[in-house]
């Protein structure tokens, strides 16, 4: 799809861009193909899609995988993603709603691609095309996002009852490579990823492979789920309770922002970063994902 086609698309329904939700159409087709080789859809795969516009990934999306459930917070996109239910009606379906309170796991789980009471993700599912058995991958998730809701979407994907297998996100390329970053760059959102999976930034994406095109460059990012638990955390919830409070002085001394930011006791923090080798002139995104999960294990 080029400008020209775009335009034409968009005047014949009646739309233009919401800057509001941040909507720039990717019309780059070969960027689009990358984008389904990179999240490897199979016919065993369902698709939870988030951010659908104008519908042209989510047609390349239908024409790999077994089911694409596609979730659109603008509904004047309502005409658009109804011409491809049309195109696609056994293995689409698509949501009026915003991603981060639609039950999606509950429509997974009627077509049975997840089992919610189930520690896994994988459930016995017959190939609906073939009608040989297969066991499902569960299902994978491909979000072409604006850049300021990619943490909510995320955390909400990483923090679900049934996680998915992976996660490939077209954003902005500075979150892109937050969210890839090693020890040293960390941030609270490159944290928050790779407690529960391993992002790897795929490729860079021109602002001219949009409409409009934003000011900024996007990319391609793959994040695989691990399939069990890499870390353990006690109280997730005390876990980034520290990890904010810390970050909230990024800049300052490690031992300075647990003294000042938590109001605890200057010898006690000397003493825990003593026994967990952090040097206590260490800036919060110096310390590796271990160091902050055995720090917030010694404060209690």
């Amino acid at each position: 799809m080029n400008v020209d086609q775009l335009k034409n698309l968009l005047k014949h329904y009646h739309l233009k861009p919401n800057f509001t939700y941040g909507q720039n159409f990717l019309i780059d087709d070969i960027v689009l193909q990358d984008i389904v080789d990179a999240a490897d859809i199979s016919e065993a795969d369902a698709v939870l899609e988030i951010g659908p516009g104008i519908g042209n990934l989510t047609r390349a999306l239908c024409e790999r995988a077994g089911f694409v459930l596609s979730i659109e917070k603008d509904p004047k996109f309502f005409p658009i993603l109804k011409s491809v239910k049309k195109d696609y009606p056994e293995n689409f379906r698509f949501e009026i709603a915003d991603a981060l309170e639609f039950d999606f796991q509950a429509e997974l789980s009627a077509r049975g691609f997840i089992n919610p009471n189930a520690g896994t993700n994988v459930v016995p599912r017959p190939d609906p095309r073939s009608g040989s058995a297969f066991r499902s991958a569960g299902y994978k998730v491909v979000a072409n996002i604006p850049y300021y809701i990619t943490g909510k979407i995320l955390q909400m994907l990483m923090t679900a009852k049934v996680k998915p297998s992976s996660i490939v996100v077209l954003t902005q390329k500075e979150v892109a490579r937050n969210l890839a970053a090693k020890a040293g760059d960390l941030g609270i959102l490159a944290i928050s990823v790779q407690l529960y999976g391993e992002p790897k930034l795929v490729q860079v994406v021109q602002s001219k492979s949009f409409y409009p095109a934003p000011k900024v460059d996007s990319a391609i990012v793959k994040i695989d789920l691990y399939d069990k638990a890499k870390y353990e955390l006690a109280d997730e919830k005390r876990f980034f309770k520290i990890v904010k409070a810390c970050f909230a002085g990024k800049r300052k001394q490690i031992h300075n922002t647990l003294v000042n930011n938590l109001h605890l006791d200057k010898n006690f923090v000397a003493d825990i970063l003593r026994q967990l080798k952090i040097k206590p002139e260490a800036r919060p995104q110096e310390l590796t994902i271990e160091q902050w999960i055995d720090l917030a294990g010694k404060i209690q």
